[in-house]
């Protein structure tokens, strides 16, 4: 980097809301999905009037605890946040509070249990959860393998990935009246039965289309994964290794004379797993085949550990899925011992996720804007470095984070909207009563972040290298030590979460490790010191979002992921950006041209021309004429990021914080499947509670696109039920509907699943 080059510090400028935002956000972003409207859709409420509405709404509560002036200053405060862009809550928040519907939390987890009303009851809750804007995460592991007997009728179990389809339906329906999708995440453990059928189902174009799915790895799998040992699929229903059924084999089998026929105009024919998908499967996969061919019914179901993990790793180079749950870590890391409380285990996780839940808790998520945070007089890392060889007291990375950043705002920030998200708690109100229950008892909240990566841009730091990587940790280290204090204070003054006395917070001293690194190491709250527990609001209290929108909003980089590109096509969904297809530009990326004398315009125009002839490939494609050497190196996008460093990034940022992180490990198209594979053992050995890859190219279409002629649930026809069976706007008729139906057509060999 040139000694002269200049590095602005971004702030927001203007003297009211409009000229703060951008105007993609005011105009566009803000009306068409947060504003208010009336019943023929015409908007009726300004953004000022929204942040107004959110402000007063969430305060509420400091009238119970304080007084007027306490709820007006606070009232203020949170107005104040929002409309300076310094932090905004999730987007259930801004569109729901002050308002009818009232429901602010994003994150959502229930467990379908092993019979089919609560299979039904749990899909109703789903829906009121869809309707309110949450989104939803499923355990499907806890329900028993197709072929497994059903003792009540006699009968066979079609197994989970039936079921799936009915909540897939359900979303389907509920997201057609509403202003926001219904998102929903499936988890399967590793050691169930039909985990193979799991990973290989969304391989068929337009199944399950409205499910983000993740295999959920033990520390158990994946010791036999390196031990190249055999692995045995367990029942859930009984605990005990599976015994192989007819349509286990049915399925596994690599013998032809063994596939599975037709069987009756309500269930066609069931899949194979290699008549029907060995033509994409590599090397790797197909060396099993053999293997497969002396499957034999009633014998324990046991499949090579590294034949799972192939097919695991097969699915995301092709497309991403299934994701990376880290099952074990999840509770390894728990607030709860789930030895001592084995019904407090986090069995699945929200649809982006960042949230490993219990069943029927929920989430409210807010975020920090680190891209306004970075002091006026701070000096780039590289002339800092420079400057230390003078000073006598010893200086590292974290130094300079605390002499770059205004630390004082920063947990000003954090501990005002720590306040915020536990408020939300109380104002909610809730899809069901299950839900209320089990969120208040824990008061679970997520406090995150955004903009890092422009924040990285004002210090001079490239993302990926060894110095974001430690910049990372502290950042995320000084969020929990700040929200963790501001939940003790709120405890002191407003009591403890119900569960507490169950949880490690309430044994410190036993769980010393634990409550170091998840109180940020807040040399001000050692164990032995509260040896009688340790007082907290929330059971926790961080997490990171991928926060599209809500980023989009404060003008700002996404959660902790790189800056996508510095140039880009504004092409978003229509209702937000228009038809237009024009090119953007980072707006810190065009600020830093103009201090330093860059002349824009040729920028633009090089750029934009590259763009158009589909020749460009990031800012090194301007030529060095008009853009020099040393301002590129400076602004690192998502494809100059390795595997490696998008792993190293989100490992940092998980060291201290207590829930998960909603990232992305972004691959070129060239990438192999070995790369992948290394990405997730990486992951796994990092402790990095989930994880997604993406090879760029890799998918046709969008995650929620479905072909005119496709049937995501074979034998029912949505529009067709919802027609003859049920009011639009009613959710007790569509699940009733969607459960007659599926009663009918949920067989095997005449069979139903009922009990």
């Amino acid at each position: 980097m040139s000694k002269n080059f200049q590095l602005p510090k971004k702030r927001t400028q203007g003297q009211n809301l409009e000229q703060k935002m951008t105007e993609n956000a005011y105009k566009r972003i803000l009306p068409a999905r947060y504003l208010n409207k009336d019943e023929d859709g015409n908007v009726i409420e300004t953004p000022e009037e929204l942040f107004e509405r959110v402000a007063e709404n969430v305060a509420q509560p400091e009238k119970e605890y304080g007084d007027e002036f306490n709820y007006e200053n606070t009232k203020q405060e949170f107005y104040d946040l929002m409309t300076n862009l310094k932090f905004m809550p999730n987007s259930p928040t801004l569109m729901n509070m002050g308002d009818d519907l009232q429901m602010g939390s994003a994150c959502f987890v229930l467990h379908p249990e092993d019979d089919m009303q609560n299979i039904f009851n749990t899909a109703r809750d789903a829906a009121m959860t869809f309707k309110d804007g949450g989104g939803m995460g499923y355990p499907f592991h806890l329900l028993r393998p197709k072929g497994d007997r059903v003792k009540s009728t006699g009968g066979i179990s079609s197994g989970p990935m039936s079921f799936m389809k009915v909540f897939d339906t359900t979303c389907s329906t509920i997201k057609q009246g509403g202003v926001r999708r219904g998102a929903q995440m499936g988890i399967m453990r590793v050691d169930h039965p039909d985990v193979l059928r799991f990973i290989v189902s969304k391989r068929k174009e337009g199944n399950l289309s409205n499910f983000n799915i993740s295999v959920g790895f033990t520390d158990d799998f994946m010791e036999a994964v390196k031990n190249d040992e055999e692995y045995e699929l367990i029942n859930p229903r009984t605990g005990e290794t599976f015994e192989t059924a007819k349509q286990t084999v049915e399925f596994y089998t690599s013998d032809p004379e063994k596939y599975p026929e037709a069987q009756g105009s309500d269930t066609g024919k069931d899949d194979n797993f290699w008549r029907d998908f060995a033509d994409t499967f590599p090397d790797q996969i197909n060396e099993y085949k053999e293997y497969c061919k002396d499957l034999e019914t009633g014998e324990p179901f046991t499949l090579p550990a590294r034949f799972i993990f192939e097919t695991v790793i097969d699915g995301a180079w092709k497309n991403g899925e299934p994701g990376f749950y880290n099952y074990s870590e999840y509770n390894h890391k728990h607030s709860f011992d789930v030895e001592k409380h084995p019904e407090k285990k986090i069995e699945a996780c929200n649809p982006c996720g960042e949230q490993g839940l219990m069943n029927g808790e929920a989430c409210n998520l807010g975020h920090v804007n680190l891209s306004l945070l970075v002091q006026e007089n701070a000096p780039s890392y590289q002339k800092w470095q420079e400057n230390r060889e003078n000073n006598v007291e010893p200086m590292n990375t974290q130094s300079y984070v605390h002499q770059a950043l205004n630390l004082e705002e920063l947990e000003r920030i954090c501990k005002i909207g720590t306040k915020f998200l536990d408020n939300v708690i109380t104002m909610n109100d809730w899809p069901t009563e299950e839900i209320q229950q089990t969120a208040q008892n824990n008061r679970k909240i997520g406090l995150g972040l955004m903009g890092f990566a422009q924040m990285l841009m004002q210090m001079g730091i490239e993302y990926g290298s060894k110095e974001s990587i430690i910049v990372a940790e502290e950042i995320q280290r000084l969020i929990t030590a700040y929200s963790v204090e501001k939940s003790h204070e709120l405890a002191k003054e407003r009591g403890k979460f119900s569960n507490w006395e169950e949880s490690k917070w309430s044994e410190p001293v036993e769980y010393s490790n634990w409550f170091k690194r998840f109180t940020g190491n807040n040399v001000d709250f050692e164990p032995d010191e509260y040896e009688n527990g340790f007082p907290i609001r929330n059971h926790n209290t961080t997490t990171i979002a991928p926060t599209g929108t809500t980023s989009m909003i404060a003008n700002t980089s996404g959660g902790c992921e790189p800056v996508f590109s510095l140039a880009y096509f504004k092409n978003v969904a229509k209702d937000i950006q228009g038809e237009d297809m024009l090119v953007e530009f980072d707006d810190y990326f065009i600020q830093t041209l103009k201090e330093n004398n860059i002349d824009v315009e040729k920028v633009k125009k090089d750029a934009t021309e590259k763009m158009e002839n589909n020749e460009w490939k990031g800012v090194h494609s301007i030529s060095d004429e008009i853009l020099p050497k040393h301002i590129k190196s400076t602004f690192v996008t998502a494809d100059q990021v390795t595997a490696k460093e998008h792993i190293d990034i989100q490992a940092a940022f998980q060291k201290h914080n207590h829930s998960g992180i909603s990232k992305t490990c972004n691959f070129p198209n060239k990438a192999t499947r070995g790369d992948v594979k290394e990405a997730y053992i990486r992951a796994y050995e990092k402790g990095i509670k989930g994880m997604t890859v993406y090879r760029d190219g890799s998918r046709e279409t969008q995650v929620m696109q479905t072909k005119k002629d496709n049937k995501v649930i074979e034998t029912v026809d949505v529009q067709q039920f919802i027609k003859e069976d049920a009011d639009m706007d009613d959710i007790d008729d569509i699940i009733q509907a969607i459960s007659n139906r599926t009663r009918k057509q949920i067989k095997l060999g005449g069979d139903i699943v009922d009990e």
